[in-house]
Formats: structure tokens, sequence, C-alpha cells
């Protein structure tokens, strides 16, 4: 069986509290938010090896995220910009990110349960994700 090698690593639903939001009870007592990542790279060596120092590896992805996460901002939009620089820049190897951001259960809107979601998509290749 011929592939390319190509892997695309999906990691959903990681949940975090963070101080993300122009509202002052975000600043102050935090929202619940979900960040779902998908990154496309050549895994080639890894897979024939299957060795983990091949691969990418998903904890640094996650701790990564966390990292990012912690550190407060106003917009969704910004938070997922971050993400993904924080990940292109920390694994050269992929060429392709998306990254999702969802604020859950906002508050907003009289609602009683919905998320508002922003997605930053950052592309080396032109190769749709």
């Amino acid at each position: 069986m011929k592939t390319d090698n190509v892997t695309t690593l999906e990691i959903s639903g990681m949940k975090f509290h963070s101080f993300t939001g122009i509202l002052p009870e975000e600043k102050t007592e935090g929202v619940d938010l979900e960040v779902d990542f998908k990154g496309r790279y050549f895994s080639k060596k890894a897979v024939k090896d299957d060795d983990i120092s091949e691969a990418v590896d998903v904890r640094l992805i996650c701790d990564l995220v966390q990292n990012e996460v912690s550190q407060p901002c106003n917009l969704l939009e910004t938070l997922a910009d971050r993400i993904v620089r924080s990940i292109s820049g920390s694994f050269p190897e992929f060429y392709a990110i998306k990254v999702r951001v969802s604020k859950l259960s906002p508050g907003l809107c009289g609602a009683r349960s919905w998320s508002a979601t922003a997605s930053f998509n950052w592309d080396n290749e032109n190769s749709a994700i």
C-alpha cells in the first residue's frame, strides 16, 4: 500500500478556564474555553521507525496551548493566533495548522447554552486543512 505519509494530527475538546474576553466578569471570574487543534505534517520517518522522537508529541502541543490560554487577552481571535504562532514556531514540521477556540456558555444574550468560536488557519504550502 502506497501512502504519501502525511499525518493529520487532531486534538479535540481541550477544555481550559481562561481570562479571555472584554467584559469585566470575564476578566475577573474567567470563562471556560474549548480548543481544537488540527495540523498536517509529513510523517514518513516516524511511521517507518515507530518512534515518538520522529513524530509530533501531542503532550507538547497541549502544553503550548495551555501556556497561551493562561495569558489573559481580549479576543478569541488573538488567542487563536497566539496558539498557532506558538505551535508553528515550536514544530516547524507542520505545514498547515488550524486552531479553533470556543468560549463555552459565555452568558450573553440571555441564552442558557451556546458558544462563540474563532478559528485561525495557517498554511505554509497552500494546502487545504
